[in-house]
């Protein structure tokens, strides 16, 4: 007799658990983690650990003939573009790619305005490059296409040291906004 007084206390118990915990949902359950540039900054990461994004660069097969996505997991942050050049600059993780920027390559800046990127690359992407069409068709495409992967970001225009210029070596029109290559990523 008592169990038949006790069940609608137990009930009532456990939906009270069940709605208190409803409100305890982190603000990240539900977020697009697939978007870094979309969703930085829009979640809290839970305590002790950090909010990770996946960021994509591309670098190229030892043949000189593609380009080959890599991605890599870093810390979320507000400057996930910046990021990205960044990881493009270091070496590719895998042993069968290599890195298509020069050595002492610095980004000097990047903003982002009506979906074109600005991305203003020191003195060195041009004093230090080996030269040749495949070398600097590879550069140019690397970097567009690390930069467009991001949703926000449609064309990038190259700066060297704050200013347009009309090619990095001599072989690939720099001058005006470029748009991604598919066609030199390896499928």
């Amino acid at each position: 007799m008592k169990s038949n007084k006790l069940w609608p206390v137990a009930l009532l118990l456990i939906l009270l658990m069940i709605a208190g915990c409803a409100g305890n949902v982190p603000a990240s359950q539900g977020a697009d983690h697939s978007d870094p540039a979309k969703n930085a900054g829009n979640s809290q990461p839970v305590a002790g650990q950090t909010e990770k994004m996946k960021i994509t660069v591309y670098h190229a097969t030892k043949d000189a003939m593609y380009l080959v996505p890599e991605v890599h997991e870093v810390e979320r942050n507000n400057h996930p573009a910046q990021t990205a050049l960044e990881l493009l600059l270091a070496p590719p993780k895998s042993s069968d790619l290599v890195a298509v920027l020069p050595q002492g390559t610095k980004v000097r800046g990047i903003s982002v305005k009506d979906h074109i990127a600005q991305v203003d690359f020191s003195s060195a992407i041009v004093k230090n490059n080996a030269g040749g069409s495949a070398t600097e068709m590879l550069a140019v495409g690397a970097i567009v296409n690390t930069l467009t992967e991001f949703p926000d970001i449609h064309k990038v225009q190259i700066l060297i040291e704050g200013k347009k210029v009309e090619t990095l070596t001599g072989h690939m029109d720099v001058s005006e906004p470029l748009s991604r290559a598919e066609k030199i990523i390896k499928k």
